[in-house]
């Protein structure tokens, strides 16, 4: 993968997406009252926050791949 400045972000945020999944897998299998589904919802926002946040990223680093924007 050739490197930019934007590259270093994306094992963290890939990571954190993973994390997150099994997160709301692991409350999901548990979930028992109301607060549970409120709990669901924090999850899912931030999920969605993240893959934004980790499109956005991807977007930034294949740009600055593509001017030649690259770190040697």
């Amino acid at each position: 993968m050739t490197e930019t400045r934007h590259s270093h972000a994306l094992p963290e945020l890939r990571f954190s997406l993973s994390l997150l999944y099994v997160g709301r897998v692991l409350l999901g299998m548990n979930r028992t009252t109301v607060l549970d589904d409120e709990r669901l919802a924090d999850v899912d926002e931030r999920i969605e926050a993240v893959t934004d946040e980790l499109v956005a990223t991807e977007l930034l680093h294949e740009a600055a791949q593509l001017a030649g924007d690259v770190i040697d």
